[in-house]
Parts: C-alpha cells; structure tokens; sequence
C-alpha cells in the first residue's frame, strides 16, 4: 500500500471540490482506473473528467494501466486536473458528420422548401451532391469501424465549433448555394424574341466548367470525379494505417480501451482487439512509440489531411461555388495546424529517426 497526496494544478480556473489530501491504494494489484474511482467517489465527478499526472515528472497516468508501471511511494504527490464536461468522440464525429448528409438530402430534394420552385438539377450539381454525400458517409464509416482514437472524450464545448464547421458551412451554407436554380425551365411567351430573351436570361448564370461546349465540360466532370475518387480512396488507406499503428502501439495518452469496448459496436470492439494491460513490462512493451510509414507517409507527415484536401479542391472546382471555396480555405487553415503540431510532435520524438525528407501537408513543396 502507498499514500499518495493529491493537489490541483495552480493554473486550473475551476476548484475541484471534497478533493481528498491523500488516497491510500495498493501500487501492485491496483489500476489508475482505481485511483480514479477513489478519487470520485469523493469528489463526484465523472471519472472522463480527470486527468492525473505525477506532479514530479509531469508524467499522465495512462487509464487501465497498472500503478507499479510508475515510480510510485509514500507521499508521491499526484496532480488532478478537471478536465471539464466531456462528450465521446465518436459521438462527437458522428454528429459533426450526418449533419451535412441529412443537410444536403433536404436542400437537394426539397427545392419547393428552400427556393420556392421546382426545377431540374444540372450535371455538375447532381455529381456534387452525390460526392459530398458519399464524402460524408464515407467519414461516419470510419468513425463506426476504423478510427481508433488515443483520447476517447473531448470537451463538450468542442461541439459548438464542429456544428459551425459541418453543419452550417458545409451543410446549410454550401447547400444552398450549390443547388441554387441557375437554369430554370422557360415559361410560355408571346414571341420569338421574349423566348429567347428569358431563355438567355434564365441560364445566365450557368458557365462551363472549362470550356462553352458541352462536350468539354462532360469531359472536365469525368476527369475530377477520378481525381476524386483516387483522393478519398488514398484518405481511407491512410486512416487505415493509423488505426493500424494504433492498436499495434497505442500511445501513453490514450484512455481505457476497455471502455470503448463496452460503448462501441460488437464489430468496433473486435477491430480494436482489446487486451487488458495485466502488468507493468506488458504496459511498457505495449507503449512504444512508432510512427506511421507507407502509402502517403513517404511524402508528408500528414497525409490523410493532404488527400481529403485534394478531395474538396475536386468539388470545388465542381460546383465553381464560392461557398465551396470558402469551406476549402478554413479546412485548408485548420489541417495545416493540425499537420504542422504533429510533424513538429514527431521531429521532436524520433529525432534523427525520423526521416527529414518528409513535409508538412504538401508533398515536396512543404
């Protein structure tokens, strides 16, 4: 058995209240799943909220691992963090994702609703709407069957940002605008000259995509649509290659895997291939450290953001919609920060081994 003695982070703004000076465990048959349960059976709080770190080393206490994993004695102060409300992160994604499917469903099919009228859709719209569907069914597959994620909640605030980010910009804003009447059928006129006026009129707005012959823009649309598909075929093997690497070796900062097992699909939990970590050499073996090699890491750190990137400048270009370009440009700003902490996170870790020819988020360029 060994004391530890518990105290907050001086930085934290929220006080955890009734937290205990000292909890006494046993370091050699207990968990820091343990730990925590001691620790909210006082203070009530859900046990995703807290985090732990050893106030010494600044060291995370890995949930569901072992305590004799850590260099733990008498009066080892441990720190307790609130880490806040906490949401699933698949649930989290899975919300941020169907959003724009049912978004896209509703402004496609219910033109009456949402424009007033009825009309037909050109090519390049209905092509649009059919990849930005699969794009987004495609991410709530991953999320159900193939992402494996190192930290299973995040904070329940997140939300607000991730419904801005999918439901209003790529879901109500780029909707609207993308299957906008550009070319409304001509209504019956007196004369020749009233046809063909309304009719100029109507389809003003309606530009080819890389030439003024029909045959040319059928041509541009079959060119993207491959280029699309080769994108998001490459984002799949590549996520695929994270989960992969993930389940092989999970990092220090990941949560109870445990518990994804019993919230996920009977499918997932089979995926994740659960072990329980019974000692402190399986805990330190199964903690090692790699980094991701093959298809798209030979080129950048981040793949998976370069290829969904490529994904969208397809449909970009599809739909010539400046809603779709704008939606382009913010994910554009937040993928390269994302991809510039990791590649930094990496150089960091693996240091000479970590192979210097690899960028950011473009491949040979940065």
């Amino acid at each position: 058995m060994v004391l530890l003695l518990l105290r907050q982070p001086a930085d934290q703004k929220s006080h955890i209240a009734n937290l205990p000076q000292a909890v006494e465990v046993d370091r050699e048959e207990s968990s820091v799943d343990d730990l925590v349960k001691a620790i909210q059976s006082s203070t009530h709080l859900a046990p995703s909220r807290l985090r732990l770190f050893l106030a010494s080393s600044k060291t995370a206490l890995v949930p569901n691992s072992p305590l004799n994993a850590y260099d733990m004695h008498d009066g080892t102060r441990v720190v307790v963090k609130d880490l806040g409300p906490q949401i699933s992160r698949r649930t989290l994604l899975m919300t941020a994702y169907s959003g724009p499917v049912v978004i896209h469903l509703l402004f496609f099919y219910c033109q009456t609703l949402f424009y007033g009228t009825k009309f037909q859709h050109s090519a390049s719209q209905f092509l649009a709407f059919t990849l930005i569907t699969l794009h987004f069914a495609k991410r709530v597959f991953e999320t159900l069957f193939v992402h494996v994620f190192y930290r299973i909640t995040v904070s329940f605030y997140s939300i607000y940002v991730y419904i801005l980010h999918y439901w209003v910009l790529s879901g109500v804003f780029m909707a609207y605008y993308i299957y906008y009447p550009t070319c409304l059928p001509v209504q019956y006129s007196t004369s020749a000259i009233d046809h063909a006026a309304s009719n100029l009129a109507a389809c003003s707005s309606s530009v080819s995509l890389m030439s003024s012959t029909a045959e040319s823009e059928e041509t541009s649309l079959y060119f993207l649509s491959a280029v699309w598909i080769f994108a998001e075929l490459s984002n799949f093997e590549t996520h695929l290659i994270i989960a992969n690497m993930r389940l092989r070796f999970p990092r220090q900062a990941a949560t109870a895997r445990s518990m994804i097992a019993r919230r996920a699909r009977t499918a997932n939990a089979r995926l994740l291939g659960l072990r329980s970590l019974s000692s402190a050499s399986h805990f330190a073996s199964s903690m090692a450290r790699r980094f991701p090699k093959g298809y798209g890491f030979d080129w950048v750190s981040c793949p998976n953001y370069f290829f969904e990137l490529l994904a969208w400048t397809m449909i970009t270009l599809i739909t010539r919609s400046f809603a779709s370009l704008l939606f382009l440009v913010a994910s554009a700003m937040q993928m390269w920060r994302k991809a510039a902490r990791k590649h930094e996170m990496y150089k960091k870790e693996f240091g000479a081994e970590y192979p210097k020819y690899r960028k950011v988020l473009i491949p040979f360029i940065k």
